[in-house]
């Protein structure tokens, strides 16, 4: 919504790779100890060399047990079968270790992508400051507003952006208490302007560093006089008396999201992560992947 809001284009979604195209670090055992692989020929060894023939008066060949093997020739047999089907399971473990390890790096590229792929669609909105004229005029009423907050320059708003980057990248309705106002969220801050009193007018402003505090679901209202939908808190660290944060937390604001309290979170949450990540954690080569990406 919010590329369609600037009339931009968003950035193109990474295209997804085939598993094939990953590399599978496993040989067949029976290419490397033909005909069976190590562990079938090793059990095979081991059943021969249990059993030992020996000619008779007859010089008619037959096979005997080993030497005082109480085991009658039905019980060696289903022990033969099993050594056998063992030395196949072991080597099967190995080709499904080696094929499970090849979808996991599929999935981790995947994932990084996607990653990468929040991190440029937060970074095209924000660099799209004086060069979009819709982007350009939310950032600087977004500043505006950020003057007037009841709160600017509080711990509230350690973040010191400039104006070119704080380019609001949601913006939905909000209910705080009786109250009803909009949301701006940018990169950095969260933004509340609600109305003291809808029909006299006024307004308060409200503004949080996405960083200093910390996000709650709370449970829906099953009041039946007035059932309310999920509702979000924001909460900060409380310090002691020496400086230190302690383990105790304040709630500083409640509020109900347009858009969901769940949804409303998880965008919060992938902003802290691109705010938190290192540069350096993706790597990507020159065709935009972890490995090389067909055309």
């Amino acid at each position: 919504p919010t590329f369609e809001m600037y009339k931009l284009r968003p950035p193109q979604l990474p295209m997804p790779v085939p598993l094939t195209a990953y590399p599978l670090d496993f040989r067949a055992p029976e290419e490397i100890s033909p005909p069976w692989g190590s562990d079938v020929m090793a059990a095979l060894e081991k059943i021969s060399n249990d059993l030992v023939i020996h000619p008779n008066n007859n010089d008619r060949g037959n096979i005997d047990q080993t030497k005082q093997n109480p085991l009658s020739s039905f019980e060696r047999s289903e022990m033969a079968i099993s050594l056998l089907v063992s030395a196949f399971q072991r080597q099967n473990d190995v080709e499904q270790g080696a094929r499970l390890g090849r979808k996991n790096m599929q999935v981790m590229d995947r994932l990084a992508k996607m990653q990468a792929h929040k991190r440029n669609s937060i970074a095209k909105i924000r660099a799209s400051y004086g060069t979009n004229l819709l982007a350009t005029k939310a950032a600087d009423e977004f500043h505006s507003r950020r003057k007037r907050s009841s709160n600017v320059g509080s711990l509230s708003d350690v973040i010191r952006a400039d104006r070119s980057e704080e380019v609001p990248l949601l913006t939905c309705n909000v209910l705080v208490g009786n109250a009803a106002g909009t949301c701006y969220v940018t990169h950095s801050h969260i933004l509340f302007n609600t109305q003291l009193v809808p029909i006299l007018g006024g307004s308060k402003i409200h503004l949080f560093s996405i960083l200093a505090v910390q996000v709650t679901i709370n449970a829906p209202s099953k009041s039946v006089l007035s059932p309310l939908p999920a509702s979000i808190s924001l909460t900060t660290a409380v310090f002691g008396g020496s400086g230190r944060k302690t383990n105790t937390r304040e709630e500083v604001y409640n509020f109900i999201p347009s858009i969901g309290a769940r949804r409303f979170a998880k965008f919060l949450e992938v902003l802290r992560d691109v705010a938190l990540e290192d540069p350096n954690s993706l790597k990507f080569s020159e065709k935009g992947g972890l490995i090389y990406l067909p055309d």
